[in-house]
């Protein structure tokens, strides 16, 4: 039976505003981002050269254009590492980082102010923006662990409809950001939930997830690790 493993990586480096909120910010590639998913997409395609696997065509991602901007960029350079044509970039609004609805992108400060100033709301716990389980008052705002849910269920689904037309060991990347991909892991249950909050994605890192035909998740390996310091949730 051919073997499927799901390749959650977090888009290459954008510039993120100082002290702006936000795990869906929309803004493009810095240089060094762009330099970040040409070598992503060598090392996919070293790994995948190694088992012996194929890269799926479909690079699904996230609609903010870094997320894109990283599923092309593997796209041409897996074409030209590999001399196979027919990589994809493909949008999936599942794939999306936690929204902050309302107060989307703006500076947390300016977020914890209008909290604090509100006479229905109590104030924000001090680490608000990294807590799994803490969701802001607003309309349209997610909680870290509902994103990772929405991405971890949207996963499970694709992985389902894939099944019956696999041809061979495949690798399925799934381009997104940084905080939502981690809770996505733990809601399929290969990291525990308590843990989530407490690790980041560096630029273009992953997360190798093999799925079996069950839908049985196993970790196979991640470049998590503990937050840094400008470490952000996209």
């Amino acid at each position: 039976m051919s073997r499927l493993i799901a390749v959650f990586m977090r888009h290459g480096a954008l510039k993120h505003p100082a002290g702006v909120a936000g795990g869906n910010l929309p803004y493009a590639l810095t240089a060094a981002g762009e330099n970040q998913a040409a070598d992503a997409a060598q090392r996919l395609a070293d790994l995948a050269a190694d088992m012996d696997f194929k890269v799926d065509d479909d690079l699904e991602c996230s609609p903010n254009e870094a997320a894109w901007q990283t599923a092309a960029i593997l796209g041409e350079e897996l074409e030209d590492i590999t001399d196979r044509q027919g990589y994809r970039a493909v949008e999936r609004a599942e794939l999306a980082g936690r929204s902050l609805g309302s107060v989307a992108n703006l500076k947390t400060t300016h977020i914890e102010t209008l909290i604090e100033d509100d006479p229905r709301f109590t104030k924000a716990p001090k680490d608000w923006l990294a807590r799994t389980d803490y969701r802001p008052p607003f309309a349209g705002v997610e909680t870290l662990g509902g994103a990772g849910e929405r991405l971890g269920d949207f996963v499970r689904r694709r992985i389902e409809e894939l099944w019956p037309h696999l041809t061979g060991d495949t690798l399925k990347v799934f381009v997104g950001h940084g905080s939502a991909l981690i809770h996505a892991a733990a809601f399929l249950d290969v990291l525990p939930k308590n843990r989530a909050a407490q690790l980041a994605l560096p630029p273009a890192g992953w997360i190798l997830i093999e799925f079996n035909a069950a839908g049985r998740c196993t970790l196979v390996d991640a470049d998590w690790r503990k937050p840094k310091k400008g470490d952000g949730e996209d």
